[in-house]
């Protein structure tokens, strides 16, 4: 008799429990779309909405989890052994899972990334549209289209690259990037005067960007030994078979590099024209058809 009131006492425990966990996520379900819908009503920042949404799930489904397994822990000593028999089990079949989320927590803490960032990982770049516990989201690109320009692929990549890849940011806490445009003339040309006009034109967007630079320099330098001491374009004389080859270094906005090499082009090949002394080298390649077989007259009669 005793036996059975001790199962039906641990069966209406289970009961209670069950009922209790399905009323806990469907309160977290409501909580996380009714913050949803707050921070769409009282945010226009597309931005904030992002963040805000996003916290509350993180939140929600954090609170969620520890509730759970508060509930259908029988004491705090059996918490401790169920816990770590699970994480056992855990770390050994969630290898890549564990290493994302600790990925997860070096560039929440180390700043590695954010949102909004231009990276390149492993073969992937791309600028960062979200980062969650297990992965990150890039738009993709570089791939089949030129320079840094977009493909509209959005790529997911786990946050377990960050330990078995080099990660390259090119805008958190130093937007700029050096560029480099090269132009070969021929050896007749006026090389000077190419080198002159194309350092003209450089500087004449660099004055601006130079200034931010050094800004942003100085409060990089806080926090790593960065130290450049001219930033101001040059040019690069270079002889080769086809000719002198003009290399411009300049200062640009990562995310305007192709824009600043569009822009310097065309203005170039306008001001070599009107120079009239400088002429752009190419390959040439010619052909000269085989010479026609000669006959000294008929064929002979047999």
């Amino acid at each position: 008799m005793q036996d059975l009131d001790i199962g039906a006492a641990l069966q209406n425990e289970v009961v209670v429990n069950i009922l209790i966990t399905a009323a806990l996520l469907l309160l977290t379900v409501l909580f996380v779309r009714l913050a949803g819908q707050l921070a769409q009503r009282y945010f226009t920042d597309p931005g904030r909405i992002y963040r805000s949404t996003r916290f509350s799930r993180r939140a929600g489904g954090l609170i969620a989890i520890l509730t759970v397994v508060v509930i259908w822990s029988p004491g705090l000593g059996d918490l401790w052994t169920l816990l770590t028999v699970v994480g056992v089990g855990i770390a050994i079949a969630m290898r890549e899972v564990l290493l994302s989320m600790a990925g997860w927590m070096r560039i929440a803490l180390l700043g590695t990334w954010r949102e909004g960032d231009r990276v390149e990982i492993g073969s992937v770049k791309g600028d960062v549209i979200d980062v969650r516990l297990l992965r990150t989201s890039l738009m993709e690109i570089g791939g089949w289209v030129d320079a840094d320009q977009s493909t509209g692929r959005i790529v997911h990549i786990p946050n377990s690259w960050i330990f078995e890849h080099a990660a390259y940011n090119y805008t958190h806490s130093f937007r700029f990037i050096w560029n480099e445009l090269s132009v070969t003339v021929t050896y007749r040309s006026d090389w000077r005067a190419a080198r002159d006009i194309m350092l003209r034109h450089a500087e004449e967007s660099a004055a601006i960007l130079e200034q931010q630079a050094r800004t942003e320099i100085n409060a990089l330098s806080r926090e790593f030994l960065v130290h450049y001491s001219i930033m101001t374009p040059f040019v690069y004389v270079r002889m080769t078979p086809n000719g002198v080859q003009l290399t411009l270094r300049y200062l640009c906005e990562a995310r305007k590099r192709r824009g600043s090499e569009h822009a310097l082009s065309v203005v170039l090949l306008d001001d070599f024209r009107e120079h009239g002394g400088i002429e752009i080298a190419y390959h040439m390649m010619g052909m000269t058809p085989p010479e026609a077989p000669q006959f000294d007259g008929l064929p002979k009669q047999g």
